[in-house]
């Protein structure tokens, strides 16, 4: 075979194969728009190449971004030259964009500096795509890459989800062409097809834990295995199968299971967890906490196992702040709350301060510790006799009580008879442990209060002393609204 024909049958068999590759995984369609990242390294050239190849084939339209971090001086500046060439020689429109990484702030405590350019590429790359109106991202992670990400979280005792390495599509926008390419492949193609690409000097420092994997640590695995690689990238596939059957069991049991508060809070049965075996306990608290903090990193595996030995194992009344959440266990249940609301619920913040507003009728104030609205009104008898009081409105006999009232924290010492005890007395604080009301929230249950005394724990309830009768005249109708529906109503 000469070598040109030589070249043509390289060229065509990893083409071929990525075409195949990517209509397995489902990594684009015919007519899709790709944006490609493109470094002007071997992996990137090489993923720009062979889609090219591909365009008239898929009918895909293809955009590329290069970005310029400056960090390595002249360096940067001839990748960006080379790239800009390349493009130009395929007529692939190119957006090349300059990032200041000490103009990016840290999204986390102690980010790394890689981490920070990770950050700032992936919001660059959605930026770009969005402006082209691309679908799909294009990323050139190679067979390599995965074999280096394995060995890094192998090293740091990761779990499934981080043995499962990187995927060949992530949120259904970023896809990996050559994910099962070896870059001595790449490196074979590029030469066939004679194309040029350049070399970051800074992957061949030893700074990096991957760049040691890279070329320290894999060398050596691949005296005991020569197809380290692609038994590395075949363990990955087998875990993420086995990490996505576990996912898609964990959502279903929280879908079940977790019960949304209206503080913004999620509480879940701790018998419910304890049924479950180990494996699905961590991943059901660590997506629990995940979802209370509204933040798209998971929490650590030291997180879970905190929250499962301190709350759900531990004592009811126990709670754990950790970043992002406070989590709290509250008799049989365990209840997560965002660190930013969770001082009112968890032992801090304003429901620890004893609060007393004086209220007139009609009127409604809000009330501090839970941001809801209390408002009172009076209602002729015909409008409310016989009917019944719930948690969110309560009814009362206006000649029962004197004025002033007030809403206001409970203390010691408090006492009130409860509907439907027979008019039998009852302290306030029993009456907290017979419905199992967790300490810490307690002093942000408000009591509505007469000379005579308590009308109403509100949202819990009433007196007896004070219930409407047949021969009530007039009624104070108290009520809880939310916030937001208060505001709206003033709208």
């Amino acid at each position: 075979m000469t070598p040109e024909l030589e070249r043509k049958a390289i060229r065509h068999k990893l083409e071929r194969h990525v075409a195949a590759s990517a209509r397995a995984r489902q990594l684009f369609a015919a007519g899709d728009h790709l944006l490609v990242a493109v470094s002007g390294g071997p992996d990137s050239v090489a993923l720009l190449y062979v889609l090219a190849s591909l365009v008239q084939a898929k009918r895909l339209t293809l955009s590329a971004l290069h970005i310029n971090y400056g960090l390595r001086g002249e360096e940067s500046e001839e990748d960006a030259r080379f790239v800009s060439r390349l493009c130009a020689d395929l007529g692939i429109p190119l957006t090349c964009e300059r990032i200041d990484l000490s103009r990016v702030p840290s999204q986390r405590k102690g980010m790394s500096l890689q981490t920070r350019a990770r950050e700032a590429r992936y919001a660059a790359l959605r930026r770009a795509a969005a402006a082209v109106g691309a679908g799909k991202i294009a990323l050139g992670h190679t067979a390599d890459d995965q074999a280096e990400t394995l060995v890094m979280w192998m090293l740091r005792g990761s779990g499934a989800a981080g043995l499962a390495g990187i995927r060949p599509v992530r949120d259904a926008v970023y896809v990996r062409p050559l994910l099962d390419v070896s870059r001595t492949d790449v490196l074979t193609y590029l030469s066939a097809k004679g194309v040029s690409f350049r070399m970051d000097s800074s992957n061949a420092k030893p700074l990096y834990l991957r760049n040691r994997i890279r070329h320290q640590l894999l060398p050596l695995l691949k005296q005991f295995n020569p197809a380290v690689v692609d038994t590395l990238t075949r363990q990955a596939d087998i875990l993420r199968d086995d990490d996505r059957c576990l996912e898609q069991w964990t959502s279903e049991w929280i879908g079940r299971h977790v019960q949304r508060g209206d503080d913004r809070s999620l509480a879940v049965s701790r018998m419910a967890v304890l049924e479950l075996p180990v494996a699905l306990q961590r991943r059901v608290i660590r997506r629990v906490m995940q979802q209370a903090a509204q933040s798209p990193y998971s929490p650590t595996f030291g997180s879970a196992e905190a929250v499962l030995e301190k709350i759900v194992r531990g004592r009811s009344g126990s709670s754990l702040a950790l970043r992002g959440a406070s989590v709290v266990r509250e008799y049989e249940r365990v209840r997560f709350f965002p660190n930013r609301t969770a001082g009112r619920h968890a032992g801090g913040g304003v429901s620890d301060r004893a609060v007393s507003l004086c209220l007139s009728v009609p009127s409604a104030i809000v009330w501090p510790p839970t941001e809801h609205v209390i408002r009172l009104s009076y209602a002729p008898a015909s409008d409310g006799t016989g009917m019944p009081t719930g948690t969110q409105i309560a009814r009362f006999d206006a000649d029962r009580f004197t004025h002033p009232l007030v809403v206001r924290s409970w203390k010691a010492g408090d006492v009130f008879h409860p509907q439907g005890m027979g008019g039998r007395r009852k302290k306030v604080q029993d009456y907290f442990c017979d419905i199992k009301l967790p300490r810490e929230r307690r002093a942000g249950v408000p009591l509505l209060v007469a000379p005579e005394g308590i009308l109403w724990i509100v949202g819990y309830r009433t007196d007896q002393r004070f219930r409407v009768m047949p021969s009530t005249r007039r009624i104070l109708v108290a009520e809880i609204v939310p916030v937001e529906t208060s505001r709206k109503g003033k709208g």
